[in-house]
């Protein structure tokens, strides 16, 4: 990022140097105007269907005091954002994955007042990133894996 004097008083104001297709501009554009019930139904859509996986006991934890917690996991989601990031890794799609990035942190900058659960405002985050990310190598990536991380973003936001 560079910065830039405005020329109106000398403020000084933020400019990216990143450049992104209009769609994926415009739906981080759109993350970064979330509101708390947006963001409830986004959270609340994609960690619906979250599975409690608990780990095998670890009796050399327990010696030391410490707990070795259950992990909250969507296998689904998990492969398909896992194909889906290591495709565009591949294919050299920096710009989708910064996409996704900045995406992640537009709703999270927007959500920082909201007075909303933690949950659903990370179930948010996850299913902004995702889908752009899926909408940013959509020519790379199978119908199944594109639904999947699309379809939170869809139901809630509309069309991506």
């Amino acid at each position: 990022m560079s910065s830039a004097r405005s020329a109106r008083g000398g403020r000084k104001e933020i400019v990216s140097l990143e450049t992104y297709t209009p769609e994926l501009q415009q739906m981080i554009d759109r993350a970064g105007k979330l509101t708390g019930q947006e963001a409830e139904a986004l959270g609340t859509i994609w960690k619906s269907n979250e599975d409690i996986v608990f780990p095998k006991p670890d009796l050399a934890l327990e010696i030391v005091g410490e707990v070795n917690y259950p992990v909250v996991t969507n296998p689904i989601l998990v492969e398909a954002w896992e194909r889906v990031l290591d495709t565009a890794g591949k294919a050299g799609r920096v710009d989708a994955i910064r996409a996704a990035e900045d995406a992640g942190k537009a709703a999270t900058h927007q959500l920082r007042h909201v007075d909303d659960d933690a949950y659903a405002k990370d179930g948010a985050e996850e299913a902004v990133r995702s889908a752009v990310l899926a909408t940013g190598v959509r020519d790379l990536v199978t119908d199944d894996d594109y639904r999947v991380l699309t379809a939170a973003w869809e139901q809630v936001l509309g069309t991506s």
